[in-house]
C-alpha cells in the first residue's frame, strides 16, 4: 500500500495531545467512542506497536501522528484556529549543486514525495503517479536552443513535445515544454545559469491527469532559486 495514500485516509481522524483545547468553541461537535487498548494494528504482516484504536460508528480510527511517525514522515502538526485549517508536516526541499558550477539550485516539492533518486546534482521525487525529476549538468560553450534541440532528440526522443516557451525563471533564460509520452503527461523546463543546464521534469501518470495536477508544478517554478 502507497504510504502517501494511507497516511491521506488516516488524515481524518482523532489526534493525541493538546489540539482539543485549540478546537473548544468551534463547530465541533462531541462524539462518544469505544477505546479498547487490547485491539492491534497490523500492516503489510508487521504489527504497528505502540499504535492505539478507537471505534466510533462502526469505523476504527488511528492517530496520525502515530502512523507518520512509523513511517518516518514529517509529523509536525499545526492547528490553525482561524482559518479551521490542519497542517500536518511541510514541504520539503531539494538542493542541486557541483563541483564544476558556483551556483546552487534549489526547488520545493510536496512534503509527501519520496525519493528514488539521490545525488549531489541528480533527485527524483514521486508519489504514486506524479513527481519531478531534477538534474544539472555543465554545457560550456553550448547555447540553451542547442542544449534543448540535442536533448530532445537524445536521450529524451520519447517525449512528444505539444507546445515549447521561451521564458524566465528566477531571471535566467529558460524553455518550457508541454509534453506527453506513451504513459505521463507533464511540463519539461530547461534553464541556462552561465555554463549550467538545470532540467526539470515533472510528470503525471496518464490514466490519472487531471488539469488541477499542474497546480503541483507552479508551485514547484514559483519556488525556484539560484544562489
Amino acid at each position: 500500500m502507497n504510504k502517501k495514500w494511507l497516511v491521506s485516509a488516516i488524515v481524518c481522524i482523532f489526534l493525541l495531545g493538546n489540539v482539543t483545547g485549540a478546537w473548544a468553541g468551534s463547530a465541533w461537535k462531541e462524539v462518544k467512542a469505544l477505546f479498547n487498548p487490547s485491539i492491534k494494528v497490523e500492516l503489510n504482516g508487521q504489527e504497528m506497536d505502540g499504535i492505539k484504536a478507537l471505534q466510533y460508528n462502526g469505523n476504527l480510527y488511528v492517530p496520525a501522528k502515530s502512523i507518520s511517525d512509523y513511517f518516518g514522515l514529517d509529523s509536525k502538526f499545526m492547528f490553525d484556529t482561524k482559518a479551521n485549517k490542519l497542517t500536518i508536516g511541510g514541504p520539503m526541499y531539494i538542493d542541486l549543486s557541483s563541483p564544476d558550477t558556483m551556483n546552487f539550485y534549489q526547488i520545493i516539492i510536496n512534503g509527501n514525495w519520496r525519493p528514488s533518486i539521490l545525488s549531489a546534482n541528480h533527485s527524483l521525487y514521486s508519489n504514486y503517479y506524479m513527481g519531478v525529476e531534477f538534474s544539472l549538468e555543465s554545457a560550456e560553450g553550448v547555447s540553451l536552443d542547442d542544449y534543448v534541440k540535442k536533448t530532445l532528440k537524445t536521450p529524451l526522443s520519447y517525449v512528444q513535445v505539444n507546445k515549447q516557451t521561451k521564458t524566465k525563471i528566477a531571471e535566467a533564460d529558460a524553455r518550457v515544454i508541454d509534453y506527453e509520452t506513451t504513459d505521463t503527461i507533464g511540463k519539461l523546463v530547461f534553464v541556462q545559469k552561465d555554463s549550467d543546464i538545470v532540467t526539470l521534469m515533472f510528470f503525471v501518470d496518464k490514466t490519472r491527469y487531471q488539469a488541477s495536477d499542474l497546480k503541483e508544478y507552479d508551485k514547484i517554478i514559483a519556488s525556484f532559486n539560484i544562489q
